[in-house]
Parts: structure tokens; sequence; C-alpha cells
């Protein structure tokens, strides 16, 4: 056999050898650089955690209180804060009122105490509802004012354990005895995202020139916010920090009025409200100075519903900084297929519906990944089915507008067994809009029996009587048959509905369904055409002032009295709660309203509800605070859990 192994093939082996030797060098160059760069990240990570720590020592530095607190007859802060009866703020008002300085605000529960925090990451939430709009003020929903709370900032809020009103944008304050004034200092180290400094001017253009320009459709915040007869700059408009508030009448929320509305930049926000109708048309025109931002900010490019909502850290967070380095909000309706992509790695944090609670709270299989994390709190909130007590959508009276039937309705309902068999004994009965963990609640109500045999009784009295074929029918003979409106979904909600069509059905009622998107709830409120809706409300404050949703002066203009109830000995005592400064009385004047809904039955009261959610493994610094959660203190570790292709 001839032998044709010759110079050539050596040439081409010692090429292929050399080309192998190269490579291996290349990926042994790669590793090393690649070692080298995870050492330098590593190393970056430390300096960053120590600067970081280094700013935290800074921020909680001793504030020195140059007087003792005032004594009897002097007006306190309630806040729990630090409080001054001393000269030496130049800024002050005259006159010997007390000047509260505030605590720096921190994190309640420091995240880089944690020696296994891990600084950037994106944090992925799912949203079980579409928010149609996150401007500020002009948000509807839950999930709107969840992402605008991150991004933009008020005066003061709610201490996350104790609920005590602290100073956030505000450092200090007076507050007078009388209740009629409030002058406040802005943190001179606060500023918006862009870096520019928050303002005395900025308080001041939100709320006359954009809250209440009677062309901007926020008519829910107007009537929250509507203590405050004006707010002026104390000095020069381009460079104050000084804001005085002077209000209509001594009232409780005053203070917490001035201290609860969101600031906007108005050299941001001046330009886009110079055209009411685009403004009102803006689906996510949000900018502030909270420890996130929305990674893209531009009118022509706006979120829109459908699209993830990307948050990113606020670089120039004059607060305490976030560990995480960005914040992603999904959203799938459907709560089996969003446990499905939670399960998948699709998120690090949703909310359960409570069957999928009670399923993998002690599944061992789920809990190797995930936690389930339930807890009340001031958010909760509570669950009902609304009645509609005026004309539907401008038109007809629907059944409701007689109190006798929507007594009747509560008694036709058995919610013992629906809280045993829908809400999985998780919440807790509801017997009016105040929380049985507040005062404001009347301890002596109870929730009323079921008793179909006393329902039938008033429905008879109202006109409603069974004919032949057990139809309730009035006296025209009009069968008694209406719709009940919800948002699809939610299996709870679903199995609920088909609960009352059944139960309903058997005393001679007819009720038909109308399934609707989340995101065009607002629309439907707003125009007041449904028969009966069921959704919750969630508390924003710890005491809750009922003027919003149950007053009658909010049934016109788009307000959150969207059933139209109108009751006089209501309005009176909201109107004279609101008034009461004494803590004690105005407990007693919210027991009298208590008693009032309870026999008005403008609602169903259903349930309390607790915060049921999932969280990840990799979620880091989750705290169960009595104000709901604190998004800013989470992290995320390194290790990803599998997600799909």
């Amino acid at each position: 056999m001839q032998n044709n192994f010759g110079l050539k093939d050596l040439i081409i082996i010692v090429l292929i050898l050399g080309l192998f030797v190269s490579v291996w060098l290349a990926i042994h160059q790669v590793d090393r650089q690649w070692d080298d760069v995870k050492r330098a990240n590593a190393r970056l990570e430390g300096l960053e955690q120590q600067i970081v720590r280094l700013e935290q020592q800074v921020r909680q530095r001793p504030v020195v209180v140059e007087a003792p607190r005032p004594t009897t007859g002097e007006q306190p802060s309630g806040t729990g804060e630090a409080v001054s009866a001393s000269p030496v703020h130049s800024w002050a008002r005259p006159g010997g009122v007390a000047v509260t300085v505030s605590v720096p605000w921190d994190f309640t529960t420091n995240p880089y105490d944690d020696p296994d925090v891990v600084i950037g990451g994106e944090f992925h939430e799912i949203y079980e509802g579409q928010p149609p709009k996150l401007t500020p003020y002009m948000y509807a929903d839950v999930y709107g004012r969840r992402v605008v709370d991150m991004v933009t900032e008020s005066l003061g809020w709610y201490d996350p354990k104790t609920l005590k009103l602290r100073g956030l944008l505000a450092e200090a304050w007076q507050y007078d005895p009388g209740g009629m004034w409030l002058r406040v200092k802005i943190r001179d180290e606060a500023r918006y995202s862009d870096g520019a400094p928050v303002l005395a001017e900025d308080v001041r253009w939100t709320y006359h020139e954009l809250l209440f320009n009677p062309l901007i459709e926020a008519e829910r915040f107007r009537s929250v916010y509507n203590a405050i007869d004006r707010v002026e700059v104390i000095g020069d408009p381009a460079t104050s920090r000084i804001v005085e508030f002077t209000f209509k009448s001594p009232r409780f929320d005053n203070m917490e009025q001035a201290f609860g509305y969101k600031i906007l930049p108005k050299h941001i926000y001046e330009p886009w409200a110079e055209s009411p109708t685009r403004f009102n048309q803006s689906t996510s025109l949000t900018v502030g100075s909270g420890p996130f931002r929305f990674a893209v900010v531009d009118p022509d490019n706006q979120w829109t519903p459908g699209r993830d909502i990307v948050l990113v850290r606020n670089e120039q967070y004059w607060g305490p900084r976030p560990p995480l380095g960005g914040y992603r909000i999904s959203v799938i309706s459907d709560y089996a297929t969003k446990l499905i992509a939670f399960n998948n790695g699709q998120g690090d944090m949703m909310r359960p519906n409570s069957e999928q609670f009670v399923n993998q709270r002690n599944n061992p299989r789920f809990l190797e990944r995930s936690d389930a994390r339930m807890w009340f709190n001031m958010r909760g909130g509570y669950s009902f089915i609304a009645w509609q007590c005026g004309l539907r959508n401008g038109q007809r009276l629907t059944p409701f507008h007689d109190k006798r039937v929507r007594l009747a309705m509560t008694m036709l309902l058995d919610r013992d067994r629906m809280r045993r068999d829908i809400s999985k004994n998780l919440a807790k009965p509801a017997t009016g809009p105040f929380l049985s963990s507040t005062p404001q609640a009347n301890p002596d109500i109870r929730p009323w029996p079921y008793d179909p045999e006393r329902a039938l009784a008033l429905l008879a009295e109202a006109g409603w009587r069974p004919r032949a074929d057990g139809r309730l029918v009035n006296e025209q003979g009009v069968p008694f048959s209406f719709e009940f409106t919800f948002s699809g979904g939610n299996p709870g909600v679903e199995q609920m509905a088909n609960f009352m069509r059944t139960e309903l059905a058997r005393h001679g009622i007819e009720m038909r369904f109308n399934i609707i998107d989340w995101a065009v709830l607002s629309d439907l409120l707003n125009r007041r055409d449904f028969d009966a809706i069921t959704f919750g409300w969630s508390a924003s404050a710890p005491e809750s002032d009922p003027y919003q949703i149950w007053h009658s002066n909010n049934i016109e203009n788009q307000g959150d009295n969207f059933i139209q109830w109108s009751n006089p000995e209501a309005d009176r005592l909201i109107d004279k709660g609101r008034k009461t400064l004494d803590t004690e009385e105005r407990m007693l004047v919210w027991h009298q309203l208590h008693s009032v809904f309870h026999e008005d039955q403008p609602y169903t009261f259903l349930n309390e509800s607790p915060w049921l959610y999932f969280t990840s493994k990799r979620t880091g610094n989750f705290q169960e605070y009595a104000s709901g959660v604190e998004y800013y203190e989470f992290w995320v570790g390194r290790e990803s859990v599998p997600r799909q292709p």
C-alpha cells in the first residue's frame, strides 16, 4: 500500500494543532478575564455597599431638638416626631407655635443590614388587573396608585409600623392650635428624578393649577383633598422651600390632607397641563421625587395598557437608596395562567386568590421555591356588592333605589357560606366601610343574618310578590330582573356570582351577568351604567374619611359616590365627623354613621380582606407592615429561577 502522507499534510496538522492551542489559550485568557471581571464586580459591589451603609449612617444622624415638648395648651404634632418651641427656625411663623422637626425618612427594615443583600437586579411583579392609566391624578384604581406611589411623593406619609403621620418631603412644620393653618419647611436635599429641587412653588402649583383646575378630570381626587383653601409660597417662588396651607375650617384631617397629595415638578408638568384634553387622555406622564422612575417618559411615546410597566431606580433619589436596579410589572388577568407563569419563573411576586393560597401554602414542592404570605393591614380593605340607588345611566331606576330591597338582598345571601366555600375562611366578615380593627368601627354592630323568610317579607312590603310560577313581580307585573357586573378572570368572583344567581333564582329573582375587563371599570362607574357591581375598596389612611365615597356631594361630576346614594343623616354625620377635632368624640360620630350604613345597606358588605402574596425565594427583605409593603426595601438574589423560553 502506498503511503501518501507528505509535507503538505504535516503542515495542515501543525496548523490545526496551533489553532487548537490558540483557541485553548484564548479560552483560558477569557476565563481569566471573566474571573477578573467577577472579582472587579464583587469589589465594586462591596464598595457600593460600603458607600450605601455610610449614607445610612449619615441619614441616621441624631436630630437636635432645641426645646422639650410643648406644655399643655400647645398643639402636639400628632406624629411622634420631635417638637421644638425654639425661635431659631428663621422660616417659622411668629407667634410661638411649636415647630415639629421630622426624623429623616429611612428604611423601616434596612436591607443593607443583611450580609447577603444584592444591589441591582430587576424585581418582577405580576398584576391581576390592567390599570388603564398611570398618570398622577388620572388613575382610578389600586394598581395605578401602587405605581404612582413608587414614583412620586407627598410631604408626609404614615409610618409602616405605627401608622403615625411622619414627614417625608417635609423636614419640619408648624400646625396652628386652632387647626386653620400649617407652615412646612421642605427638605433641602429633596429633588426630582431629573435633579431639580423640590420647591414650595411645586406644592402650590400641583394643588391650585393642576389638581383643582376644573378642566383636569381629577374629580375623585378633588373630593378627597378639598379641606384646603389656599396654598402659598413664603419667599421667592424660584428658590423657596417654605409653603403655607390655609384651611377652610378646622377639621380632623387637615394636616393629613396637606401632607397627603402627591407633589409634582411644575417645570415638567406645566407644559403638559397647558392642554387639559391631552393631559386627561395621557396614560403615563409620571415624574416625581420617589425612589423609582419610569425607564421612559415621553409624551409622544407613552406606556399603554398591554405593555409591561418598567421602572428603574432613581439615581437622583434624595432618600434611602433602594437595592433594586429596576421594578417590572406585567399583567395576567386569568389567575390560573398567572400562577403557571409565576411557577415557571416569570415573576417574583403575585397575588393569588383564596383557593390558590390554601392549595399552595402547605405544598412542599411549591414552598421549596416560593413563600406564601398572609396578613391584615391598613390597605387590605373590604369587598362588597354595590347597589345602584339612583338612575342607571341617567335613564331608569333599578329595584335597589328602595332600601328594603337592598336589605332583603343582603339577607338572601348566605355570606358565612360564601366565606367558607369561596374565601376559604381567610377573610373576616365586614359590616360597613370601617375596618373592625380600627376605632371607627361600631363594635355593637353585627352582620345581618341569612334570613330568606324576612327578606321575602321585606320584598313584599316593597311591592315584589311571587306570581304563580314563583317569579317575583311588581304591581305592574314586571319581573324582578337585574344585571350583575364584575371583572372577569377571578375564579372566586365568578364562583360568588354563580352562587348568587342560583340562590336568588330559588326566590324568584333573575340575575344576569355582565362580565367586563378591569380596564373599563372606571368608565362604567363614571356613567353609572350598572344595576349591581362588585369589587373592593382599600384604604390609604389609618382613619378613613367617608366623604369621598358616601357624601351626596360626590354623586355628580364622576365622583366616587357612583351608586348615587343620598341620605341626609349620613351627610350630616359625615360633615359633623370631619369637623370634630376631639378623637374620642369623632369616633362616636363615626359609630353613628356606621349604624346608618348598616340600616340602609347601600352596599352589601362582604369581607374584610387580608393581603395574600406569593413571593419567589430570591425575594429579599419582604416585610409585612401595618401599612402594607415597602417596595423600595426589596432586593433580589442572583440565583434567577428558571424561566420559560
